[in-house]
Protein backbone atom coordinates (compact mmCIF):
# COMPACT_ATOMS: atom_id res chain seq x y z
CA UNK A 1 0.00 0.00 0.00
CA UNK A 2 1.42 3.01 -0.97
CA UNK A 3 1.28 4.99 2.10
CA UNK A 4 1.02 8.98 0.81
CA UNK A 5 -2.08 8.09 -0.91
CA UNK A 6 -3.84 6.64 2.10
CA UNK A 7 -2.48 10.43 4.07
CA UNK A 8 -3.72 11.87 1.24
CA UNK A 9 -7.35 10.49 0.86
CA UNK A 10 -7.36 11.24 4.72
CA UNK A 11 -6.64 14.80 4.54
CA UNK A 12 -8.97 15.02 1.75
CA UNK A 13 -11.88 13.73 3.79
CA UNK A 14 -10.48 16.15 6.97
CA UNK A 15 -10.07 12.87 9.05
CA UNK A 16 -7.82 12.22 12.33
CA UNK A 17 -5.67 9.33 12.15
CA UNK A 18 -7.56 8.48 15.40
CA UNK A 19 -10.75 8.59 13.42
CA UNK A 20 -9.74 6.17 10.72
CA UNK A 21 -8.08 3.87 13.16
CA UNK A 22 -11.33 3.78 15.60
CA UNK A 23 -13.60 3.13 11.81
CA UNK A 24 -11.05 0.15 11.11
CA UNK A 25 -11.04 -0.92 14.25
CA UNK A 26 -7.27 -0.92 14.87
CA UNK A 27 -4.93 1.27 17.13
CA UNK A 28 -4.04 4.82 16.46
CA UNK A 29 -0.55 3.39 16.76
CA UNK A 30 -1.26 0.86 14.60
CA UNK A 31 -2.86 2.96 11.80
CA UNK A 32 -0.09 5.36 12.06
CA UNK A 33 2.90 3.05 11.41
CA UNK A 34 0.59 1.82 8.40
CA UNK A 35 0.57 5.28 7.11
CA UNK A 36 4.12 6.00 7.74
CA UNK A 37 5.11 2.73 6.01
CA UNK A 38 6.49 0.60 8.69
CA UNK A 39 3.64 -1.64 8.94
CA UNK A 40 1.94 -3.06 5.96
CA UNK A 41 -1.84 -3.91 6.49
CA UNK A 42 -3.27 -7.02 7.15
CA UNK A 43 -5.84 -7.98 4.22
CA UNK A 44 -8.39 -7.16 6.40
CA UNK A 45 -7.51 -3.47 7.36
CA UNK A 46 -6.99 -3.19 4.01
CA UNK A 47 -11.14 -4.14 3.15
CA UNK A 48 -11.73 -1.95 5.99
CA UNK A 49 -9.77 1.22 4.09
CA UNK A 50 -11.39 -0.08 0.78
CA UNK A 51 -14.55 0.28 2.15
CA UNK A 52 -13.96 3.29 4.17
CA UNK A 53 -12.47 5.96 1.92
CA UNK A 54 -14.78 4.21 -1.18
CA UNK A 55 -12.13 2.75 -3.14
CA UNK A 56 -11.36 0.07 -4.58
CA UNK A 57 -8.14 -2.69 -3.23
CA UNK A 58 -5.96 -1.89 -6.96
CA UNK A 59 -6.21 2.11 -6.65
CA UNK A 60 -5.27 1.79 -2.74
CA UNK A 61 -2.07 -0.77 -3.62
CA UNK A 62 -1.15 0.41 -6.82
CA UNK A 63 2.27 1.13 -7.88
CA UNK A 64 3.18 4.50 -8.77
CA UNK A 65 5.48 5.19 -11.49
CA UNK A 66 7.96 8.12 -11.07
CA UNK A 67 10.04 8.01 -14.25
CA UNK A 68 8.96 5.87 -17.45
CA UNK A 69 11.82 6.00 -19.87
CA UNK A 70 10.31 4.26 -23.08
CA UNK A 71 12.31 1.71 -24.80
CA UNK A 72 13.34 4.11 -28.05
CA UNK A 73 14.08 1.78 -31.45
Amino acid sequence: MKPLKIVSLRLKNHWTQEYIAKKIGITKQAYSNIETGKRKPSYKVIIELQNLFNATIDYLLEQEVDNINPISK
